[in-house]
């Protein structure tokens, strides 16, 4: 067994309760002047509790956030740091609100703490993303990643099921996805299990009641673990699309996860029999049927399943596939504009991806 495995530095606390924690950790990292995004209501209650706290100054509470962070939100926001000399970042939300956050530490070098309050994973990671001209462009940089990450389950009872299922399949990918992509390697892949096998458990029991503390436990768990997965590997084929979709035609980048991931795997699946026993084994799906049971956990979580549930236009998908196509690096199985066309058309019609045969090299 031969593997590089870069661990990412970053303290994480987790548990209910734990957003009580977030005046330690800003005099923890020297924070004198600090800059809160907040987007929800809880964040607010938190940014003003922090105000109420001693050693430091809350100069600012930002509650504009956007996904896919438009560069002209980032343009404005990283004004605003600038102008009230902020030199910490707390943000508190999404990943939009992480997302806004890593905009502004990408220009600013400024550290952030992340109080995330779904399931994005992307607090774990040093990718950032901001969109411009239809497009989003993703880069790396570790002046991105937080210092520091608080996981409270707490703040997450009130998601609503309609952002709850589809934020899980965002994570759910993480983990996925890091099996094969650039940088894989066996660490990361029993993470990555464990975070699906916890998803899996999960997420139906807290579509189900969303009051389910020990559930959403679970779930921000597994979240936490597929954005390890994301931090240590790299985005791949699925992710790419999801990008596509959500910076070219503003789909909502949970729910475009939750429609592709199954096609994704399914096109994948022929050159990959290792890693999908794996994923089969954490999903309890039969053999060869791991893109059936991602598929079969979004019918049964009520998550978007088809694009045409998203409002995408047949018309879009050639537009899609290209751009797609261009974005793409690497991926496990070669492919074409027309494989990629022909796995849109799929998620487009939104049926559950078949079995695929051992030994056979096409779906």
């Amino acid at each position: 067994m031969e593997f590089v495995y870069e661990a990412l530095p970053q303290r994480v606390l987790f548990g209910a309760g734990r957003r009580h924690s977030l005046a330690d950790e800003v005099r923890r990292l020297s924070g004198s002047r600090v800059f809160v995004i907040a987007d929800t209501a809880d964040g607010r209650e938190i940014g003003k509790a922090l105000a109420d706290e001693p050693g430091f100054e809350v100069v600012a509470m930002w509650h504009e956030v956007i996904q896919h962070v438009p560069d002209s939100l980032a343009d404005r926001a990283r004004q605003a740091v600038a102008e009230d000399d902020a030199d910490l970042v707390v943000s508190i939300g999404g990943g939009s609100a992480t997302g806004l956050a890593k905009a502004i530490a990408l220009t600013h070098a400024i550290p952030i703490i992340a109080i995330p309050t779904t399931y994005a994973g992307s607090e774990q990671t040093t990718v950032y993303g901001i969109t411009g001209d239809r497009h989003k462009q993703t880069g790396k940089n570790p002046v991105v990643q937080p210092k520091t990450v608080i996981y409270d389950p707490e703040l997450t009872l009130g998601l609503p099921s309609r952002v709850t299922g589809p934020s899980a399949f965002n994570a759910l990918a993480h983990s996925v996805e890091a099996l094969y992509a650039p940088g894989a390697n066996p660490v990361i892949s029993a993470l990555g299990m464990q975070a699906v096998s916890a998803i899996q458990r999960a997420l139906p029991t807290v579509m189900a009641d969303p009051t389910d503390l020990d559930g959403r436990a679970d779930l921000l768990y597994g979240a936490y673990l597929s954005g390890m997965a994301l931090g240590a590997t790299a985005t791949g084929l699925h992710h790419k699309i999801c990008h596509v979709l959500g910076g070219t035609f503003n789909l909502v980048h949970a729910d475009a996860h939750s429609v592709i991931l199954p096609h994704a795997v399914r096109f994948n699946a022929p050159v990959l029999p290792a890693e999908m026993a794996m994923l089969e084994h954490a999903l309890h799906a039969g053999p060869g049927d791991a893109a059936g049971a991602l598929w079969d956990l979004a019918v049964a979580s009520n998550v978007p399943t088809s694009l045409v549930q998203l409002g995408l236009a047949f018309d879009d998908l050639g537009e899609a596939a290209a751009r797609a196509t261009a974005e793409i690096q690497v991926n496990p199985r070669p492919f074409t504009k027309s494989d990629i066309l022909s796995l849109l058309v799929r998620a487009f019609a939104g049926d559950r991806p078949c079995l695929v045969e051992p030994g056979r090299s096409r779906p």
